[in-house]
């Protein structure tokens, strides 16, 4: 991935963390979800770099990140950030696919897992972390 691609990247992964931020304060919690979910996925595509084949799988962006080979350490992620990213793609699913009314408490737990994973990704790649402050 050059380096123009992954700034890209990189903007649209905030620009759904901060579109996040929008619906939930109107309420459309499940819009607020899917947009976490998606900076999210977008950050960790960043992390990874482009797919070994023509695009990312939601299971498959997931198996490669958590080992955390992308990171210096090349440790794995901990328990509890792998179950809350797990958790996040779960309520995206409830979302879209199980017509599931989502709350309030689900656009915060959602935002705060978007937060934190972009975060961290920025800490990690060195990349600019403005516009995912709380």
């Amino acid at each position: 991935m050059d380096a123009q691609r992954r700034q890209d990247l990189w903007a649209i992964a905030v620009e759904n963390y901060q579109a996040a931020r929008l619906p939930a304060q109107r309420g459309w919690h499940n819009v607020s979800v899917a947009c976490s979910y998606y900076g999210v996925f977008t950050a960790m595509w960043v992390a990874l770099g482009d797919p070994p084949r023509r695009q990312w799988s939601h299971g498959g962006i997931l198996q490669h990140f958590f080992p955390g080979q992308w990171r210096q350490s090349q440790t794995p992620l901990d328990r509890t950030i792998t179950n809350a990213i797990r958790s996040l793609y779960n309520a995206r699913l409830k979302a879209h696919y199980n017509a599931v009314r989502l709350t309030a408490t689900d656009s915060a737990e959602s935002l705060t897992t978007a937060r934190q994973i972009l975060q961290l990704i920025a800490t990690a790649l060195g990349l600019p972390q403005g516009g995912i402050t709380p």
